[in-house]
């Protein structure tokens, strides 16, 4: 009779679950788990990897993190690298999706799982993923919602000018994958739909700050008259937000900027907003998917399903679907 066993006869008696063959000590020099992202600078990409590989490392797993610096082919460089390296598990954000198929199959031969988060490749192990359309017009919602709020007679949609006067909103829309595509196609049906404003789509697209304060500096020259501006994420959004608030002539307090994905830095870029330091009003909160019938929080689930990966089992399925929600500026 092994010792093993009496251990895990005096632990049943003492109503006590033994320990598993999964779980682990931490060991910074193992990297059980990769997570391969477009970009870290992005607020919403930054907290989230970070949230999860805390949660990993609270749990014993070594999570390392790749940024591909918005680079398609270093994210196909860096996938590779951990193929090679033979880690269990890769959560894959694609900064192409339509170019990963090849590299996600090379990864499954040898055994690794592969997790996809925001998009459906149609070979990964497993998906989360939310209603891209209609977290679009949700983004619509908050800046309609605002713009009656602040203009509008009791908030009564016929009492916003009209004609020539209509107020006018700017669009900042990314369409190089499907999930940007129908994101951004959802906030134009809402506003389109909607028939009060006048929308400005602007020349260029982006998902990133750099670029979306150029491209808000060569919209403004012709639309210095706008109220609002609604872009595809939260990264476009601060770039929108720091060139608003370079203005000197524009009042802050009636111009207000809405988007999609959260983190703390940008709740507090909203926050700001009611001491008039921020014109960054709204977001779209990926508020996690329901797992047995319960809310769990993105990171919480993200890390949930990565650890099941990682021992080989599919215990949720195929995919996930995130819920989202409003998230507004929150007063101190």
């Amino acid at each position: 009779m092994n010792k093993l066993w009496l251990l895990c006869v005096a632990l049943a008696a003492l109503g006590l679950t033994p320990l598993s063959a999964a779980d682990k000590a931490y060991n910074p020099s193992v990297v059980d788990i990769a997570y391969c992202v477009p970009n870290t600078t992005n607020p919403f990409v930054g907290w989230l990897t970070t949230s999860v590989q805390k949660l990993a490392k609270d749990d014993g797993y070594n999570i390392q993190i790749a940024d591909a610096g918005s680079n398609s082919a270093k994210q196909l460089e860096q996938m590779e690298n951990f193929i090679a390296m033979r880690v269990k598990a890769i959560d894959l954000m694609p900064v192409d999706p339509n170019n990963v198929q090849d590299v996600i199959k090379r990864a499954q031969k040898v055994g690794i799982k592969v997790m996809v988060a925001g998009t459906d490749t149609g070979v990964q192990d497993f998906m989360m993923n939310i209603d891209q359309f209609a977290c679009g017009q949700s983004i619509a919602d908050l800046g309609i919602e605002w713009i009656l709020k602040t203009f509008a007679k009791d908030s009564k949609p016929e009492s916003l000018p009209t004609g020539a006067k209509k107020l006018k909103v700017i669009v900042i829309k990314d369409t190089e994958t499907l999930d940007a595509k129908n994101r951004s196609d959802g906030i134009m049906k809402r506003l389109q739909d909607f028939g009060k404003l006048n929308i400005v789509v602007a020349a260029g697209e982006t998902m990133l700050m750099a670029q979306a304060m150029n491209i808000m500096e060569n919209t403004w020259q012709q639309n210095s008259d706008a109220v609002a501006a609604l872009t595809y994420n939260a990264d476009a959004a601060v770039g929108v937000n720091e060139y608003v608030m370079s203005q000197v002539k524009v009042d802050k307090s009636r111009f207000g900027v809405f988007t999609g994905d959260w983190s703390d830095e940008y709740q507090t870029l909203m926050d700001a907003s009611l001491q008039g330091k921020s014109v960054a009003r709204g977001t779209m909160r990926i508020a996690g998917p329901r797992i047995d019938g319960k809310s769990v929080p993105l990171e919480q689930a993200t890390w949930l399903f990565l650890k099941d990966l990682y021992l080989g089992k599919s215990t949720y399925g195929k995919a996930a679907y995130d819920a989202v929600a409003k998230a507004y500026p929150a007063a101190k």
